[in-house]
C-alpha cells in the first residue's frame, strides 16, 4: 500500500490498536514503575492541596507559628515541583526503554505519527488510571499529615482535610499532561528514525536532549539569577510591598531560589551527566577492572536511562542541602543577632490562640507565698481591646514590656498626601519600655520618644526605602478604619523578632480589638538578675497559657522556642516530597534494572559469573548515586553563596558563612539513597539471575 507519491502509507492505525493492547498485558511490567510514580505523585499533590484549602481560613493556634495556610502552599508547591520532574523522567524513561518495540514498529511499515500515537494512547490509559488511584488515595494520605500538624501546634485541635473535587482535579491534570509531555518527547524521537535506523537508533543513546529542554533550563537559570538581585536591589514598585521588604520573608524567597536552581541543573541533566560521570570515573579507566568498565560504559551508552534513575537522588540530595542550609543559615544569623540585641532577661510566650493573659502573678523573689498585691501581677494587652495596661510587678523588681502585631493600612502616604495607598504593613505593638527589652541602634531620634498616640519608629531599611527621615509625619489606617497621624520619632536597626515599624501601646488602643500580647519581656531592674517562678491564671475557657523562657534558652540554637516552629515548617515543607523522592528511587532502580534481563543474559552466555553481573548492576547503582550527589553539592554550593549573600546584605548584626555547607544533611541523603538504589537494583537482578540465561535472552525477544 503506496501514498501517491509511492512512498509507504504504513499499516491503518486500527490494526496497531490490538499491538498496543497485547503489548500492555504482556509488558505491564515497563509500565509498573510509571503506574507507582504516577499514583503517587497525583496522592501527594491531591493530598496537600485538599489540606491547603482546608486552612484557607484557619489560624494557628500559637502566635508563634507560622501560617498554616503559607505553610501548605509552600508544601504544595515542593511536593509538585518534585513529582513533575519524577513523574516525566518515569514516563519517558518507560518509553524509551520500548524502543526496540518502536524500531519493529517502523520496520513493518508503521509511519511515524502510527508510532506516536500508540505510544502517546498507552501513556495515556496508564496516567488515566494511575491517577484515579492516585485521587483515591489522596485523603488518606491528607489525614496523618494533618494529625502531624495538629500535634506540632501549627494546626488548631480538629483540623483536618475534607475531600473536595478541586484539589484532586488540579492534581490529576497536572501529572496526566506532565505524563503525556514525557511520552510525547521519547516517542517524537523515536518516530523519527527511518526503518532502516531502527534497530540501530535502539541499540544507542545518540540525541542526549533536545532544543526546549535548554530553553527551559536557560529560563529557570535567568529567574534563579534575577530574584536574588531583584531583592538586593530593590526597585522601586517592590519597595512599596511590604512582604517583600519584610527580611522575614527571606527564607521563603531562599526556597524560590533553590527550586530555580535545582530546576535548572534537572533540565540540563542530560548534557551534564556524561562528563560528571568520566570524570568520576577516570581511575576506573586507568585500571584493568572489567566490571568497572562495564558499568562506566553502560552509564555512559544509556545516558536516558541514567539521568532518569539519577534524577530522584538528585533531587533528595539537592532538596536536603540546599533547604536545609538555607534555613538554618537563618535560624543562626537570626540568633546572633537576638543575642547581641535582646536585654531583658526571660521572655514570655503566648501557649495559645488568645495570646498571653492580661494578667499572670509572678511570685515574690524571695520565694514566700505572697498574694497578687503583695507579689508581682502583671499585666498585658487588655482582651478583646478593652485597654488594660501593662506595667512594673510592683515590688518585684523587673521591668515589663509586652509586643504584638496590628495591622496599619497606607503607612507609606505622606499626612495630607491624598488617599491612602492599600498596602497593609504589620507593626509591632510596644506596651511597656522598649529600650529595657532591646538594645537597638539608632541612626536617628531615640526610642526613648516612642511614646503617646502620635509616634512611631521604623527601620533603617524600611525608612531608605520609603526615604522617611526623622520627624517626618505618616498617615495610617488604624485596624478600626480609623486615620491616624504617626511622626517618625527613631530610625533603628530592627531584629528579626520585631516587626520594621514599632508603634506605642497608646496609638491603637481601642482601634484593634483584636490585639493580643504575643510575647512578654521581663528584665530586672537596678538591682540585678531575679530567680522568677511564674503560674498563670487559670480564668476558664478564655484562659491562655504561656510559656517563661530565660534569655539564654530562647536564643539557644536549634531546640530554642524561637526557632523549633522554624523547623517544623522545613519538615512540612521538605518531608512529604524528600519521601516521595526517595520511594522514586526504588522504583526506577527496579525499572532499570528490570529493563535489562536480556543484557545480564549476554553477560552470562559470554562467560560472565554471577557474581560479575551483580557487581556491574552495583557498580552502576554506586556510579549513579555518586553522579547524582555531585550534582547535588554543586546546587548546594551554588544556593548556599547566594542564601549567605542575600543574608548578609539583608539581616544586620549577623554574619552568614558563604560556604559552609551542611555536611552531615548531604551525607545523610546520599547514604540513604545510596543504600536504597544498591537494595533495589541488586535484588531484583539476584531474582532475575536464577533463570537460565537462555530463556531471558528468548523471553525478550
Amino acid at each position: 500500500m503506496s501514498g501517491p507519491s509511492g512512498t509507504p502509507r504504513g499499516l491503518p492505525f486500527a490494526l496497531l490498536l490490538p499491538v498496543a493492547a497485547a503489548s500492555l498485558r504482556k509488558r505491564w511490567t515497563a509500565f509498573a514503575g510509571s503506574f507507582v510514580a504516577l499514583t503517587l505523585g497525583v496522592a501527594l499533590i491531591g493530598a496537600t492541596g485538599l489540606l491547603t484549602e482546608a486552612a484557607a481560613d484557619v489560624e494557628s493556634p500559637d502566635p508563634a507559628a507560622p501560617s498554616l495556610k503559607k505553610l501548605l502552599t509552600f508544601t504544595a508547591g515542593v511536593s509538585g515541583f518534585v513529582s513533575v520532574f519524577v513523574v516525566a523522567s518515569t514516563f519517558a524513561f518507560a518509553v524509551a526503554a520500548r524502543r526496540r518495540e518502536t524500531a519493529l514498529l517502523r520496520a513493518v511499515g508503521a509511519t511515524p505519527r502510527q508510532v506516536r500515537g500508540l505510544v502517546l494512547g498507552e501513556a495515556l490509559l496508564v496516567a488515566l488510571v494511575a491517577s484515579g488511584c492516585g485521587a483515591l488515595l489522596a485523603p488518606v494520605l491528607a489525614s496523618p499529615l494533618a494529625d502531624w500538624l495538629v500535634r506540632r501546634a501549627v494546626a488548631p485541635k480538629g483540623f483536618s482535610a475534607p475531600t473536595t473535587p478541586g484539589p484532586l482535579l488540579i492534581a490529576v491534570a497536572v501529572e496526566v499532561v506532565v505524563a503525556l509531555l514525557g511520552a510525547w518527547v521519547a516517542a517524537r524521537r523515536a518516530g523519527r528514525v527511518r526503518p532502516t535506523e531502527a534497530l540501530g537508533q535502539a541499540a544507542v543513546d545518540r540525541g542526549r536532549t533536545t532544543v526546549g529542554r535548554v530553553l527551559w533550563a536557560v529560563l529557570a537559570l535567568a529567574a534563579a539569577v534575577a530574584v536574588p538581585l531583584l531583592l538586593a536591589a530593590m526597585p522601586e514598585p517592590l519597595r512599596r510591598d511590604p512582604q517583600l521588604r519584610d527580611p522575614r520573608n527571606l527564607p521563603d524567597w531562599a526556597l524560590v531560589c533553590d527550586l530555580l536552581a535545582i530546576s535548572t541543573v534537572a533540565l540540563l541533566a542530560p548534557l551534564l551527566v556524561p562528563p560528571l560521570v568520566r570524570l568520576l570515573t577516570l581511575p576506573v579507566r586507568l585500571s584493568a577492572g572489567a566490571i568497572g568498565l562495564l558499568a562506566r560504559q553502560n552509564a555512559l551508552t544509556a545516558v536516558r536511562r541514567t539521568v532518569s534513575t539519577a534524577t530522584p537522588v538528585f533531587l533528595v540530595v539537592a532538596l536536603a542541602g540546599s533547604v536545609v542550609g538555607s534555613t538554618a543559615a537563618f535560624a543562626e544569623a537570626r540568633d546572633e543577632q537576638t543575642r547581641a540585641a535582646l536585654r531583658a532577661d526571660y521572655v514570655i510566650e503566648a501557649d495559645g490562640p488568645k495570646g498571653v493573659p492580661p494578667e499572670f502573678t509572678l511570685p515574690a523573689p524571695d520565694g514566700r507565698d505572697e498574694g497578687p498585691e503583695e507579689g508581682g501581677r502583671v499585666g498585658a494587652f487588655g482582651r478583646m481591646g478593652t485597654g488594660g495596661r501593662m506595667g512594673t510587678g510592683g515590688r518585684m523588681g523587673l521591668d515589663v514590656t509586652a509586643v504584638g502585631d496590628t495591622p496599619l493600612t497606607g503607612l507609606d502616604a505622606r499626612a495630607g498626601s491624598g488617599a491612602a495607598d492599600a498596602m497593609v504593613t504589620t507593626a509591632t505593638v510596644v506596651d511597656g519600655d522598649i529600650t529595657r527589652a532591646w538594645e537597638l541602634p539608632a541612626e536617628a531620634g531615640s526610642l526613648a520618644d516612642l511614646k503617646g498616640p502620635g509616634t512611631v519608629a521604623v527601620s533603617t531599611g524600611l525608612a531608605k526605602s520609603r526615604h522617611w527621615r526623622l520627624g517626618d509625619r505618616l498617615s495610617a489606617g488604624l485596624a478600626d478604619g480609623t486615620t491616624a497621624t504617626l511622626r517618625v520619632v527613631a530610625v533603628v536597626r530592627t531584629p528579626l523578632s520585631l516587626n520594621e515599624v514599632l508603634v506605642p501601646y497608646a496609638a491603637v488602643a481601642g482601634h484593634d480589638r483584636s490585639l493580643r500580647a504575643d510575647t512578654v519581656y521581663l528584665s530586672a531592674s537596678t538591682n540585678g538578675s531575679v530567680s522568677v517562678a511564674y503560674a498563670a491564671e487559670d480564668d476558664g475557657e478564655d484562659a491562655s497559657g504561656v510559656r517563661l523562657t530565660t534569655a539564654g534558652e530562647w536564643t539557644g540554637g536549634n531546640d530554642s522556642p524561637q526557632n523549633r516552629y522554624l523547623w517544623i515548617a522545613l519538615a512540612a515543607i521538605l518531608g512529604p516530597a524528600v519521601l516521595y523522592a526517595l520511594i522514586a528511587v526504588v522504583n526506577t532502580m527496579v525499572m532499570s534494572t528490570g529493563d535489562r534481563l536480556r543484557d545480564f543474559a549476554t553477560l552470562r552466555l559470554t562467560g560472565g559469573s554471577d557474581r560479575q553481573v551483580l557487581g556491574m548492576v552495583a557498580g552502576e547503582a554506586v556510579l549513579t548515586t555518586a553522579t547524582a550527589a555531585a550534582l547535588g553539592l554543586l546546587v548546594t554550593l551554588a544556593t548556599q553563596a547566594t542564601t549567605a549573600w542575600l543574608y548578609n546584605g539583608w539581616i544586620d548584626g549577623a554574619a552568614v558563612p558563604a560556604f559552609r555547607l551542611p555536611w552531615a544533611v548531604t551525607c545523610t541523603a546520599a547514604g540513604t539513597c545510596l543504600v536504597l538504589a544498591l537494595l533495589a537494583s541488586l535484588v531484583p537482578a539476584r531474582l532475575a539471575l536464577r533463570g537460565r540465561a537462555l530463556d531471558a535472552v528468548g523471553g525478550r525477544e
